[in-house]
């Protein structure tokens, strides 16, 4: 039994997300991540959020979610342009699957808790190697387009689905379910699964 789910490092919905996947993990379901980049417009440097900006809304309703679930939250500053980062996690996925989970959520506290700049390739090699993985092979993977190329896979993929955001959670039925669902509502949908199983 397996859900998908499409995420970007940038999106703190996505960051969010993590409760809901790791709900389904403990509910028995086998969760796979997959990349998705969210904002592609975004300059390689990055770019700066205004206070009071039209993410200031969804940062505090995030914060606010986080909270009760127990997931600490600073809001960015910065949003990163996520393609490299993205691409890296993904080359991680593929070749040193044992350290994909750990990264995937250390790339999000990175963002999210510690302000990190996750655009930044030095950034991504210290969390990689922090993890226990090689960067080394992954920063080639990145400048060679291997890395890219995996996320444009990806990506292709969650079309084919009719993926256009994230998060989305690829059911087994081949429904998408996007954005983040209450507790209450992925408990239901984890027991439909588990029993038409």
């Amino acid at each position: 039994m397996q859900v998908t789910v499409w995420s970007d490092y940038l999106c703190p919905w996505c960051y969010l997300a993590l409760d809901r996947q790791q709900q389904l993990v403990d509910l028995g379901i086998d969760v796979v991540v997959r990349p998705w980049e969210l904002h592609p417009e975004i300059p390689a440097g990055g770019r700066e959020l205004r206070e009071g900006g039209r993410t200031a809304v969804v940062f505090d309703h995030v914060g606010a979610e986080c909270a009760e679930v127990g997931l600490p939250f600073l809001r960015p500053r910065r949003s990163p342009n996520t393609r490299a980062v993205l691409g890296a996690a993904e080359h991680v996925r593929l070749t040193q699957p044992s350290v994909f989970p750990a990264l995937h959520r250390a790339l999000f506290r990175a963002h999210f808790v510690d302000g990190a700049d996750i655009g930044d390739p030095a950034v991504v090699d210290v969390l990689i190697a922090e993890c226990g993985g090689d960067p080394s092979p992954v920063r080639a993977a990145v400048v060679d387009g291997t890395a890219q190329e995996a996320l444009k896979a990806s990506m292709a993929e969650g079309w084919e689905h009719e993926v256009t955001g994230t998060p989305a959670f690829l059911l087994p039925s081949g429904f998408v379910i996007p954005g983040v669902q209450s507790r209450e509502t992925m408990a239901r949908l984890a027991e439909r699964m588990l029993q038409q199983s």
